[in-house]
């Protein structure tokens, strides 16, 4: 459970506008976290991984007696 001062400091650190002195690496990640499709495309390419990675190591998921 989070507690409410937690959710508030999220906030507030999500909110926050001032990009002066940020390297142009996390103005472009902030950039692309603000795109629906972008955010679509890596979920999609997260879940590709995780499957093809789950079919390779099959045998390692079945259940042993």
């Amino acid at each position: 459970m989070i507690s409410e001062s937690s959710k508030l400091t999220a906030t507030m650190v999500l909110e926050r506008t001032d990009d002066v002195g940020l390297s142009p690496r996390i103005l472009e990640l902030r950039r692309k976290i603000r795109n629906a499709e972008y955010i679509d495309s890596a979920i999609q390419r997260i879940a590709q991984v995780i499957s093809n990675r789950l079919i390779e190591n099959s045998d390692e998921l079945k259940l042993r007696d």
